[in-house]
């Protein structure tokens, strides 16, 4: 995807996948395609979400792990409407900013979790063919990695 001023989608840094038992998926991840868990969270950090989450390294690619830890949450409704699986895709940008400007000249969709960030903000899956895209910096850090 070309953006104003020549920004572009750099890389995709993970693929994050709403389950019901995430030590169950990442054990399933990780045996069955060599990866291993670099972080595992479940603390207040997480709790205005409502999920605990596992990053798991599969070569040069993340997969995200979400398990809802309350009902009703996002990552709850999300799995009891669709069934575990793709929740989002994540893209980074050089300019996040930029590029959140330029998507939102294009008249799509662009939100944020209401917190105060410009670490990432989220295309809205109607936008996107029924995908929820997450938008990052392309130096998004992600924690033990």
């Amino acid at each position: 995807m070309n953006v104003r001023n020549g920004a572009k989608v750099t890389k995709v840094p993970y693929v994050a996948i709403a389950v019901r038992d995430r030590d169950k998926a990442a054990d399933f991840f990780t045996k069955t395609f060599g990866g291993e868990v670099i972080t595992s969270y479940s603390g207040p950090d997480n709790d205005f979400l409502g999920y605990k989450d596992a990053l798991i390294r599969i070569g040069d690619f993340h997969l995200y792990l979400m398990e809802p830890m309350e009902e009703n949450s996002v990552v709850d409704k999300f799995i009891k409407k669709r069934g575990e699986g793709l929740h989002h895709i994540a893209f980074s940008f050089p300019n996040l900013q930029e590029a959140v400007e330029d998507l939102r000249e294009r008249s799509l969709r662009v939100f944020d979790l209401g917190q105060a960030t410009d670490e990432l903000a989220f295309l809205h899956p109607k936008d996107a063919y029924g995908v929820l895209i997450e938008l990052t910096p392309e130096n998004i850090k992600y924690r033990n990695d």
